[in-house]
């Protein structure tokens, strides 16, 4: 058999429901009046809570790529599409960061006077809040590594749901106009080289053509060989080549550091469609490497044929040249006066009708339950001090004690002897 007294203790130990019962029905007006009165206050506070309101937009960000509108880029895509020029800057991981960024936060601020709205002129309060009440969801492309973005939502919350679909607007507007000014900037430095370029090509074709206008009224008109022209468009089509090229590392060193590994595979390129036209260029003017080359080499032609070929193959080289520019011309020109859209809206800018928060069910329940859960505290320590006094335990008395301990009192002077 067990012993007396761990039977008792066992006994002392055990948690009668009937006595559970008991005490929440004794303590019944304790539990209602502090349930009620805490669900009343939260009522009370779900009621003069703020009400405000959220107005949301999608948006499809800029993609990479031509910024002309309609089908002018395509009219044009021969020739640009070699130089890899003529495209936005400003891309969907760009334009993401535009939206969030602190100069965009600050205009709205200012633009919406909200210092009075929110009752402080310390701008950090000001972001923080405009942080807060604004949201920039994405959803992107499935899958693993990095996924490309799809849409963009801009959602803001304001106590006044007219101003909250004017932000969001606000938002929308100032996203392509940032996204346009920088294009822009960058389409007017890209056509600053380019036009140089054209230009100077302008003025190396009026001295070939008059070099060789002088030439035949001296010496008349020659008739260059087969050979001597195929030879002369290999030697235009690489000279117009390298042109491109110079233009594609001129905008490069502009954006990126001469270790750029884009930038030193052009640089190459470059040097390799040099080396073979000093090679043909040599080629034609010596007879040196006749057995090794595809034409007859040019010292066969009696001296003044030969002279009238060189001036022939620079008028040929500087209008390939031409042809290879002048559609960049005319491409960053149209890019820099074209109003292309940057970003296309889904979902305009709605006016809220109904309150986003607060959401006042949710408060008195939350009030309600916190009540509950105080109310059944109080009601058991309650009991558990009625019955340690009864008792005159141990346990009693080391409670009361911390109790004593938790109170913030001035302890008495010692009494000096």
């Amino acid at each position: 058999m067990r012993p007396k007294s761990k039977l008792m203790a066992d006994k002392n130990n055990e948690i009668n429901i009937l006595d559970v019962l008991y005490t929440l029905v004794r303590e019944k007006w304790t539990i209602i009046k502090i349930v009620g009165s805490i669900t009343l206050i939260a009522l009370v506070v779900s009621l003069v809570w703020p009400v405000t309101y959220k107005s949301s937009a999608m948006i499809l960000p800029p993609k990479s790529g031509s910024i002309l509108p309609g089908g002018l880029g395509g009219l044009l895509s021969g020739n640009l599409g070699q130089m890899g020029m003529g495209t936005a800057t400003v891309n969907s991981e760009a334009a993401l960061s535009i939206l969030k960024s602190r100069s965009l936060q600050e205009e709205i601020i200012e633009r919406f006077n909200y210092r009075e709205v929110y009752g402080t002129d310390i701008k950090e309060v000001l972001v923080r809040q405009i942080d807060q009440n604004t949201s920039v969801d994405e959803q992107r492309e499935g899958g693993f590594g990095f996924s490309p973005l799809i849409t963009v939502s801009i959602s803001f919350k304001d106590r006044d749901a007219e101003r909250a679909q004017q932000v969001v607007d606000f938002y929308i507007t100032r996203l392509k106009e940032i996204i346009r000014d920088i294009n822009k900037t960058y389409a007017e430095s890209s056509y600053r080289m380019v036009e140089r370029r054209y230009q100077q090509n302008l003025v190396d074709i009026e001295a070939a053509e008059l070099a060789l206008k002088e030439f035949q009224e001296k010496y008349g008109i020659f008739e260059v060989e087969e050979q001597g022209r195929i030879l002369v468009d290999n030697i235009a089509q690489l000279k117009a080549k390298s042109t491109e090229l110079d233009i594609q590392i001129a905008v490069l060193r502009e954006s990126y550091s001469e270790n750029q590994a884009q930038l030193q595979n052009l640089i190459r390129t470059r040097q390799e469609v040099e080396r073979t036209i000093n090679e043909l260029l040599r080629q034609s003017d010596t007879s040196d490497a006749a057995e090794e080359f595809v034409f007859f080499p040019l010292d066969r032609m009696p001296e003044l044929a030969l002279e009238y070929f060189r001036l022939y193959r620079e008028v040929m080289i500087q209008n390939k040249v031409l042809e290879a520019i002048y559609p960049q011309v005319q491409y960053q020109e149209m890019m820099i006066t074209g109003e292309g859209a940057t970003i296309q809206i889904i979902d305009p800018p709605n006016f809220p009708t109904y309150k986003d928060s607060p959401k006042r069910a949710l408060i008195v329940l939350a009030g309600m339950l916190f009540s509950i859960f105080l109310a059944l505290i109080v009601v058991f320590y309650r009991e558990i001090m009625r019955r340690g006094e009864e008792d005159d335990s141990g346990n009693y008395h080391k409670l009361r004690q911390i109790l004593e301990e938790l109170k913030f009192r001035k302890k008495p002077a010692e009494t000096q002897s």
